[in-house]
């Protein structure tokens, strides 16, 4: 799936090796090296997805992002911020003026093209829904879209697959203050567990032991159930080929440790 991306950011190096990475994946690229260049493209233009940099002069990438979502124009078109801080709150900050996703500098070529995709993907379902919109459907699309804008992040139901007992209470202490988490230390069960547990999200661990989790993530996709649970792969620098596959048959996106 191609589309294409803006890439906004003030040091024409940065800008240089992102556009290359995309390009070479034959999405079609636009850059701008200000926020101003940036709004005034994404006024003009039909932009796919915004690859946006925090920390630059006049205008930083929070204030681009905040006028990006409260355009009614552009506010439909996902951002992706890029940075260099690595403080929950500065995730928390872009998360309230409407940011979709991050990535962390340096930017890794895996997670790169994971995030665009996945973005891109939510690009395309979000025009179909305002294109039937325009086509006499406005009562039931709009419902749709505002129940979409209703939905809380928080309280979802998450099953999280790993055999490793101190691993998956690591990670389930992260989530529970927000979220139900049910730990599944059988992977040979996962198709019944998922399907039984009207789960949200599923994350499945790459070290199972003597289990495949492609296998299980291939089962979890391909049942008529599941296949449109959303998949995160937790995984260890050494996982990166199994992580690209993982990524081709359906996974959503994955998280490396230490989480």
């Amino acid at each position: 799936m191609t589309a294409r991306v803006l890439i906004v950011d003030d040091i024409p190096t940065n800008v240089r090796l992102l556009e290359a990475r995309l390009t070479a994946e034959y999405f079609e690229v636009r850059t701008a090296s200000s926020g101003r260049e940036a709004l005034a493209i994404c006024d003009a233009e039909d932009i796919d997805i915004v690859l946006l940099d925090i920390m630059m002069p006049e205008m930083d990438g929070f204030e681009v992002c905040h006028h990006l979502k409260s355009n009614q124009k552009t506010a439909h078109v996902p951002v992706l911020m890029i940075t260099a801080l690595d403080q929950p709150s500065d995730r928390v900050r872009g998360l309230e003026v409407g940011a979709d996703d991050f990535l962390t500098k340096p930017v890794d070529d895996i997670q790169l093209m994971a995030r665009v995709k996945s973005l891109v993907r939510l690009k395309a379902l979000t025009d179909e829904l305002r294109a039937r919109a325009k086509t006499g459907q406005e009562i039931a699309i709009e419902d749709a879209m505002r129940a979409m804008d209703s939905i809380n992040s928080e309280g979802g139901h998450i099953l999280l697959i790993d055999t490793d007992a101190r691993h998956a209470e690591r990670i389930r202490g992260y989530l529970a203050a927000s979220h139900h988490v049910d730990v599944l230390r059988d992977p040979s069960d996962a198709i019944l567990a998922v399907a039984d547990g009207n789960y949200e999200l599923a994350l499945v661990s790459m070290a199972l032991g003597d289990f495949d989790p492609l296998r299980v993530c291939s089962q979890v996709r391909t049942a008529e159930r599941t296949r449109s649970l959303p998949i995160i792969l937790i995984a260890d620098e050494t996982d990166r080929p199994r992580v690209v596959r993982g990524l081709d048959l359906g996974v959503n996106d994955f998280i490396m440790r230490p989480v």
